[in-house]
């Protein structure tokens, strides 16, 4: 990393002056999302307006900044992305900085595949719906997010079915170096259950019929995760309780 504008020519302020960033910018950012990437940084960008909020440029988070850079592209797939220079640029006054980061994104790591096992216990069409989710498709670049959203979705899907105890393993398999990977989600999908009794508490103005009228499922039903959810949100939409958690 070369620095254009060394930490002594910051430090050259009077001690105990404060300096703002009063602009941040990046160069060669085009696969992730600049919003995304800003937010991401400790570093942050003053409002323009005088009355405005004031960022106080940090030496120690800024350098700080440069590993979150990285860490950053690497969740997204680009685990070559380095920051190849840094611009910190000093106003006359010296009481303000405008900063640029210059990115080289490198190449990405891509989906080859994505395998699901143990998913026999719902229809083989669900499985090859969720297989070819956009939320991770193959050839795209290995996006952590995606891959963990793809965890949440399977999972859903199990407790949609009757297996509300079900866990769901990620598994990777790539080669030191390699630029594709492949996904398998493995599946446990524990013992199918109904609901059963239905215990109500916490209710002190409002009776218990009223709010068991409010309920999508009866005792005997096959589990289904959207059932527990609808009634929760038809018992909010009472608007009769501070707070309403269906166990």
């Amino acid at each position: 990393v070369i620095f254009t504008a060394t930490p002594a020519g910051v430090a050259a302020c009077k001690e105990g002056d404060v300096v703002t960033v009063r602009r941040l910018s990046f160069v060669g950012v085009s696969a992730v999302d600049e919003a995304r990437l800003r937010s991401a940084l400790a570093t942050r960008e003053g409002s323009r307006f005088p009355w405005g909020s004031k960022a106080v440029f940090d030496r120690s988070r800024f350098d700080a900044d440069l590993k979150r850079v990285e860490a950053f592209y690497a969740d997204r797939g680009y685990p070559d992305a380095r920051v190849t220079r840094t611009d910190v640029r000093l106003n006359r006054a010296q009481d303000s900085v405008e900063v640029e980061l210059v990115i080289a994104e490198g190449e990405p790591v891509r989906v080859a595949a994505v395998n699901m096992r143990g998913f026999e216990v719902i229809p083989p069409d669900r499985v090859r719906a969720l297989a070819t989710d956009p939320a991770l498709t193959v050839g795209r670049p290995r996006d952590l997010l995606h891959v963990n959203a793809m965890r949440d979705l399977v999972l859903n899907e199990l407790r949609e079915h009757g297996y509300p105890y079900a866990k769901v393993s990620i598994d990777e398999n790539r080669d030191e170096g390699a630029k594709e990977t492949t996904f398998t989600y493995t599946a446990e999908p524990g013992p199918l259950a109904s609901f059963g009794s239905v215990e109500i508490a916490g209710n002190v103005s409002v009776a218990e019929r009223v709010i068991r009228r409010q309920l999508t499922y009866q005792p005997g039903e096959l589990y289904r995760r959207s059932l527990v959810r609808g009634s929760q949100r038809r018992l909010y939409g009472m608007e009769l309780f501070q707070f309403v958690n269906i166990e």
